[in-house]
């Protein structure tokens, strides 16, 4: 089933912007934070977020610690000759549990398209669109996203491929993956925070996982300050600092 990224994303006119390589934004891991996942647009706020050339310096802080822990492995032969998700590349990571269906992850991605036109990340970082052609004035700051794997329920922003992306991951992992059009966002031309996402586009997401829950969404912040979930009194100014953990 596609999905779209959410009913403020739908609503951006985006003009063309200049394209930033993944190896460019790949510095720098930031973060956002949101709450489940989507397969369709829905209402949902999306934190202001500012485009400076993606964000070197934060994903230095938690691909670097990752890689501490990892061991690079095959794709899945499975996931490999999904037809709705070709894995690219996948970096195990050091979490004693992996996500299963059902189970809350907190992760971070960029999502792209084409030749790494970006359309989506939790990096922050990036201006974003808020009315027409005018962008958003500071950056956004990072927020890592909460994913249900293989969940069902839609969430402003997170396809079927996204969630299916993430079973089987542990924390520390990195895992990259193209999401065909019937998991992804449609035939249909769809609005991103960043660009304009052409109608049966293949995205590319890459992922990190940071955190691992089967008993629900608090666990996913334990110790972590000033980084919520979501609502009024949402604090973002600590979601930046968060690593991988167990």
């Amino acid at each position: 089933m596609a999905c779209v990224p959410s009913a403020v994303s739908a609503a951006f006119l985006v003009p063309a912007r200049p394209r930033v390589s993944v190896a460019a934004r790949r510095g720098v891991v930031p973060v956002r934070a949101s709450v489940p996942d989507a397969t369709d647009a829905s209402s949902s706020a999306i934190p202001a977020i500012d485009v400076h050339p993606i964000v070197p310096r934060r994903v230095l802080g938690v691909s670097a610690t990752a890689a501490l822990f990892a061991t690079s492995i095959a794709p899945s032969p499975a996931r490999a000759n999904d037809d709705d998700l070709e894995v690219v590349s996948e970096t195990a990571g050091f979490g004693a549990k992996t996500a299963k269906t059902g189970d809350l992850v907190l992760v971070n991605y960029v999502a792209t398209v084409g030749d790494d036109t970006l359309v989506d990340t939790t990096y922050g970082g990036e201006k974003f669109f808020t009315n027409g052609a005018q962008q958003s004035v500071q950056p956004a700051e990072p927020r890592p996203v909460i994913v249900r794997v293989n969940g069902i329920d839609p969430v402003p922003g997170q396809c079927a491929g996204l969630k299916r992306a993430v079973e089987g991951m542990r924390v520390g992992g990195v895992k990259t993956v193209r999401v065909a059009p019937a998991a992804g966002f449609g035939d249909a031309a769809t609005r991103s925070p960043f660009a304009l996402i052409p109608g049966g586009s293949v995205v590319t997401y890459e992922i990190t996982v940071l955190r691992l829950s089967d008993t629900g969404p608090d666990a996913l912040f334990k110790d972590v300050a000033g980084c919520g979930l979501g609502g009024a009194n949402t604090m973002t100014n600590g979601c930046g600092g968060i690593v991988p953990a167990e």
